[in-house]
């Protein structure tokens, strides 16, 4: 698996809270799950100050940049309601995750430092330099009206959209939700997307 979501960086719009907004060479590295940009001297940087930036456009896809639980990729929105995935290395194995471990951009590029392979829906790489075995983890995340983000869960769905409770807590037990599994959320946001009325 490429290290970035995209294969070279692209030109996008940072969107900015107060309403302004700034065009920038972007691409989201998965292995760090973070957006990253380009400088004039094409050196890759990180955003700082993510509580100023409302959301990234690039390449056709939004993204969230948040200080907690990283940066994420929405993709689908119910309502005020955004489903977003974030993908981040993770030890392989004992599941501690090395969030705050840096990796440059030309390591990420070479293939020699990396051995991949794909098992059950996680990518397995392992950087030769270090010796640590690690995965790229996919997490989900709902982000309400409120800009507050949840891990997706049965939980968060509940609260989220506490005003259909039950009828919502039926459909989750009906269809046994995998809150892992991507398409099993987009099917779940779809059902919220549709709810109307009260219970």
């Amino acid at each position: 698996m490429a290290p970035y979501r995209f294969p070279e960086f692209g030109k996008g719009t940072v969107y900015f809270r107060n309403g302004t907004r700034r065009e920038a060479f972007l691409n989201y590295h998965r292995i760090q799950g973070q957006m990253q940009f380009l400088s004039l001297q094409a050196d890759t940087m990180l955003f700082t100050g993510k509580y100023l930036i409302d959301r990234i456009e690039t390449a056709g896809r939004t993204f969230l940049l948040t200080e907690k639980d990283s940066d994420m990729e929405v993709i689908d929105v119910a309502g005020d309601v955004m489903l977003a995935a974030r993908t981040q290395s993770e030890a392989a194995g004992n599941g501690l995750s090395h969030s705050g471990q840096h990796y440059s951009a030309s390591a990420g590029e070479g293939s020699p430092g990396l051995l991949v392979s794909n098992r059950e829906g996680n990518f397995q790489w392992q950087n030769n330099a270090s010796g640590q075995p690690s995965r790229v983890k996919t997490t989900y995340f709902l982000m309400d009206r409120n800009r507050i983000v949840r891990p997706a869960s049965r939980r968060t769905f509940l609260t989220v959209y506490a005003r259909h409770r039950r009828g919502l807590a039926r459909y989750m037990s009906r269809n046994r939700i995998d809150y892992n599994n991507e398409a099993d959320l987009r099917k779940l946001i779809g059902f919220c997307a549709g709810l109307t009325g009260t219970d």
